[in-house]
């Protein structure tokens, strides 16, 4: 469920702000804030906005709508701010997916020339969403790592104006994550480690929910016969899911969950060959290669072996 962390009318500081209402303490950023406004046409009243994230921080909703008191225009396009936490800031480049209503967004990393806005003033790590039609605008952000909720500067776009002021945007990176490996909740010794606590609710992969002991029933046919390397992507998958880590491998972990969403339940796939048992998978299924499952299998364990929980 998403946590509504702000539910105001777009707090925009204009001409009207002291230097004590602005959110940054840095005095250039605050003369670029009076300086930007005061040659905008918009007011604090013109939109409203509500910024929302999911529970593990990795998907920010922005909902922009006019306000119907006033005269405001449509949209050209809204920046965010991302340069709030020194090196460990998100970036344009930490983003798997932004939609607007629905749709993908038409996103970039940096603002041209001749628009009023100048976010590069103050940063050059933001982003730049823009927009259509006459709202309200639904912005869905995703990305690949959750991040804590900061006040930060923002820029929206409308007719031949440009407005500076504050919304929550992503800050520092919640508690980094760790993850154990597939062997402690796969092989032997998962029934005496503890892992056994992690595995309650199952684990779901390919909308196919496995007990524990289907896990270490495929895990145990498959390491007998030599290994499987797409199988090793379920089993990496299955180590940071139920280690709860897999926020920071989204992109390697949407790939692997397409294929086995597509090929169904594991289990269905046992083969019996010249008195050698194996799952016999196929090499492509939901438009994912057997390869590519194995590559991004291969990227979740090196991200385990550097991320390893104690």
């Amino acid at each position: 469920m998403k946590k509504i962390l702000l539910l105001a009318l777009f707090s925009f500081c204009l001409t009207s702000c002291s230097n004590d209402e602005a959110t940054s303490n840095d005095p250039t950023a605050l003369n670029v804030l009076q300086k930007g406004t005061s040659n905008s046409g918009s007011t604090s009243t013109d939109y409203l906005v509500s910024v929302s994230q999911n529970s593990d921080g990795s998907l920010w909703t922005y909902i922009i709508s006019k306000n119907p008191e006033t005269k405001a225009k449509d949209l050209g396009h809204y920046i965010i701010n991302l340069n709030n936490c020194g090196n460990e800031s998100a970036t344009f480049a930490n983003i798997v997916y932004a939609n607007v209503n629905g749709y993908p967004a038409d996103l970039t990393a940096n603002e041209g020339q001749g628009t009023d806005c100048d976010p590069q003033a103050i940063t050059n790590n933001f982003i730049k969403i823009n927009v259509e039609g006459s709202g309200p605008w639904v912005i869905d952000i995703k990305f690949e790592r959750g991040y804590e909720a900061v006040i930060s500067t923002s820029w929206i776009k409308a007719g031949n104006s440009c407005s500076l002021g504050s919304v929550l945007a992503p800050g520092c990176p919640k508690v980094p994550y760790c993850s154990y490996s597939q062997g402690f909740f796969f092989a032997n010794g998962a029934l005496n480690n503890g892992a056994t606590n992690l595995w309650t609710n199952g684990l779901t992969i390919g909308e196919t929910t496995y007990t524990q002991a289907d896990g270490m029933h495929i895990w145990n046919i498959d390491r007998g016969y030599g290994g499987n390397q797409v199988l090793n992507g379920f089993f990496q998958l299955g180590a940071v899911r139920l280690s709860d880590a897999e926020a920071s491998v989204q992109l390697h972990v949407d790939i692997i969950e397409a294929y086995f969403t597509a090929v169904g339940n594991v289990l269905d796939y046992e083969t019996t060959s010249n008195g050698k048992i194996y799952f016999r998978l196929p090499a492509e299924a939901g438009g994912i290669t057997a390869s590519q499952v194995a590559k991004a299998g291969g990227a979740i364990g090196k991200f385990i072996d550097e991320n390893h929980c104690n």
